[in-house]
């Protein structure tokens, strides 16, 4: 798997999310940004390790976390590589109620 970077950003407002999308190639997390009790927009952004480098170097608090790209590699291992439905023969079983 490749390196991947988790950068948490704190930044006054749309314009410097636009500076930063504009400087690096990033993806967003999903959902709104949260706003912390300062006002700022806190943001979780991820990036290789080059373009957290270049986000970085903005005047933008951060924190970065750059071993998530192994951590994201070690909880692919968690994952069953077994054909549980045994090649569309075995309906999935769930817990909800049948209508």
């Amino acid at each position: 798997m490749e390196s991947i970077v988790r950068l948490t950003l704190w930044v006054p407002g749309q314009e410097a999310l636009q500076e930063i999308l504009a400087s690096a190639k990033v993806s967003l997390s999903c959902g709104a940004p949260q706003r912390d009790i300062d006002g700022m927009y806190v943001l979780t952004l991820y990036a290789s390790p080059a373009e957290a480098a270049k986000v970085m170097a903005l005047p933008y608090r951060y924190e970065a976390d750059e071993e998530y790209g192994r951590v994201l590699a070690e909880r692919q291992k968690q994952v069953s590589k077994k054909d549980r439905f045994k090649g569309g023969k075995v309906k999935p079983e769930g817990l909800g109620v049948k209508r």
